[in-house]
């Protein structure tokens, strides 16, 4: 009878154990770029890099995605992000959109820190701001808070569960979240994205990005049942 009892207790224990899945990359090795979606001129480039000797250029009209997953997941995701601020205040009188980077899902749409102008912004481009895309379009874009600094800067992607989405900027002790219209992207995420956006005359923002951290949950995992014993 007492061992029926602890083999029942183990049971429990070992249902409850959540299973993670973690994945870093660096870019130290050109041949990584082998497992992204690129379309432009994507490059890993040693002008700049956070750890190692290299780092993941996208420059303007260019996108990389990487899949790190068929099936969306739920989890943190982690990018440095390195960013020459040249046109932080500039206000061009037009619409523009910048870099972007964050998460991506299967059905593609994203969910990104963004730097973009409006034609009648009085402040130019200070913060980075939070925007979902949906069917292709681009959703509603908000201020994330998230003052722009030139150099490396850390953003971690929090979003583990189908209510909860938020941006930690540099260990912050709190996240900025994304604040409303969550439904656009609440299935989880299943990639990264980098998007070097449009090119704002000769301007352009230079963006790199390196030692990336994915960090996915799994389902829980169920410990095969005791049979009774007759």
């Amino acid at each position: 009878m007492f061992k029926r009892m602890v083999l029942a207790v183990m049971a429990v224990s070992f249902a409850s154990v959540l299973y993670a899945e973690k994945l870093t990359e660096g870019f130290e090795d050109k041949a990584v770029l082998k497992k992204w979606e690129i379309e432009g001129d994507v490059t890993i480039a040693e002008t700049q890099f956070h750890g190692g000797k290299s780092s993941l250029s996208v420059p303007a009209g260019s996108t990389a995605a990487f899949r790190f997953s068929k099936e969306n997941k739920f989890g943190t995701v982690t990018i440095w992000v390195y960013e020459s601020l040249v046109n932080k205040g500039k206000k061009p009188g037009k619409n523009w959109a910048g870099p972007y980077f964050g998460l991506i899902n299967s059905d593609d749409d994203k969910a990104v820190e963004l730097v973009a102008w409006r034609e009648k912004s009085k402040s130019g481009s200070l913060n980075y701001r939070c925007v979902f895309t949906g069917e292709n379009q681009w959703y509603n874009v908000w201020s994330s808070g998230i003052a722009r600094k030139a150099g490396w800067n850390k953003f971690t992607f929090n979003f583990p569960d189908e209510k909860t989405l938020g941006v930690n900027f540099n260990d912050a002790s709190e996240d900025t979240t994304f604040p409303t219209k969550k439904e656009f992207f609440n299935k989880g995420a299943n990639g990264i994205v980098f998007g070097g956006g449009d090119n704002l005359k000769a301007e352009n923002e230079t963006f790199f990005y390196d030692d990336v951290e994915i960090d996915l949950k799994e389902a829980v995992k169920e410990a095969p049942k005791e049979e009774p014993k007759k």
